[in-house]
């Protein structure tokens, strides 16, 4: 009786992973215009034919890149957002979330902060509304803390600046400190991502406090 062979991966799947992990640590990196579809298929190991099996070109999968991460972010934040607790509770878990996310994404952060200096030229409608998912799901834990007097009023967008902007910054630098020599600068210090999250959501809180009644 012949031998059981054991189930095959589909290399299909396989090779879609490779392609994007490494488009996405070579995108990070470099940007869009320093990588190459050559540089990609090199890194992952794969000819470069099968780049466009999964992807029509280079801007779709910088694209997918970015929308992997909206995607994710969008969904738990909505989630977030909806759940019963009290505002202040929603927006600690939100800040918590999006630094786990970006934990299992670590490209995803210098990338981005790398599109929106160049004015985010490659963003089409379709990563836009994705990026709006997220900004709505905050808006909504906002406005309701508002409602309930828990949160003084804020532009909205300053609000989200405020919270999103030093979570972009701090990975960025957390990149910049693992580069060989640097440890010997208070900057490049490690920070616990667990003491991260505790500071800014405190941090949050008190932005959002509401203003004390003056007599």
């Amino acid at each position: 009786m012949p031998a059981r062979r054991s189930p095959r991966r589909s290399p299909a799947r396989d090779t879609r992973e490779d392609v994007f992990l490494a488009a996405a640590e070579l995108f990070s990196a470099r940007g869009f215009d320093g990588v190459g579809v050559d540089d990609i298929a090199g890194s992952a190991r794969i000819n470069k034919a099968m780049i466009y099996y999964h992807f029509e070109d280079k801007l779709a999968l910088y694209r997918e890149v970015v929308r992997d991460m909206l995607r994710a972010v969008g969904t738990q934040v909505a989630e977030i957002a909806s759940r019963p607790d009290p505002a202040d509770v929603r927006l600690s878990a939100f800040i918590a979330g999006m630094v786990t996310l970006a934990d299992q994404r670590p490209w995803f952060p210098p990338l981005m902060l790398r599109e929106i200096a160049e004015g985010a030229p490659r963003l089409d409608p379709d990563t836009i509304a994705l990026m709006k998912t997220v900004f709505i799901a905050f808006h909504r834990i906002l406005a309701e803390g508002q409602q309930a007097g828990v949160f003084r009023t804020i532009n909205p967008v300053l609000a989200y600046m405020s919270i999103i902007g030093p979570l972009l910054v701090n990975a960025a630098r957390e990149r910049a400190a693992s580069r060989p020599g640097r440890v010997d600068f208070p900057m490049f210090v490690d920070v616990p991502h667990p003491e991260l999250i505790s500071h800014m959501q405190q941090a949050a809180l008190r932005l959002l406090a509401p203003e004390p009644i003056r007599p």
